[in-house]
């Protein structure tokens, strides 16, 4: 089973599982209550009724677990990682023949190469610099310490960029 599917499917099983029991503690209980009214004993019925929150509680984590199950099962269904082509002709744009050409689109390593100039580190820098680095200078690029908003965005920028890229880096 794949490592991606695998909390997707948990989820659902988790969820099943305490909608089940959620049912289950239920039942019980209307079981106990209907015998309890049925001997006359009244206050009992009603006191077995008031106890229903708890297998409530436990129906609705269960439809809570399922409802992430399922969403996490449906992203996985749209992401499709392993088909480029897919994705390839998703994001291509069609181009009419009377439109001027297009700047070539910039590559990552540039954007990766352009975001590392904007903070003032190197590329290939520890994640543990870059964030260091942000940190130190946030004070003076922040507009509301003083800094110039368009500066601020384009640190915010970088500093994002730089983060996703930290991201996909890693080893899963």
């Amino acid at each position: 089973m794949s490592s991606r599917i695998r909390p997707a499917l948990e989820s659902l099983l988790h969820g099943l599982i305490s909608l089940g029991l959620g049912g289950l503690l239920a039942a019980f209980i209307l079981v106990g209550a209907s015998q309890h009214g049925g001997q006359g004993n009244s206050q009992l019925a009603d006191d077995s009724l008031r106890m229903l929150w708890s297998p409530a509680i436990f129906a609705g984590v269960g439809v809570l677990l399922i409802a992430n199950g399922l969403l996490r099962g449906l992203w996985l269904l749209v992401r499709r990682p392993n088909r480029p082509l897919l994705r390839r002709h998703l994001l291509r744009r069609p181009v009419s023949p009377a439109a001027p050409a297009a700047a070539a689109p910039e590559r990552p390593a540039d954007a990766y190469e352009r975001a590392c100039a904007e903070l003032g580190v190197e590329p290939g820098s520890a994640w543990v610099l870059v964030r260091s680095t942000w940190r130190r200078n946030l004070p003076q690029w922040h507009p509301d310490q003083g800094g110039a908003v368009e500066v601020w965005r384009r640190k915010l920028a970088a500093y994002t960029l730089l983060e996703a890229w930290q991201q996909f880096e890693e080893p899963p």
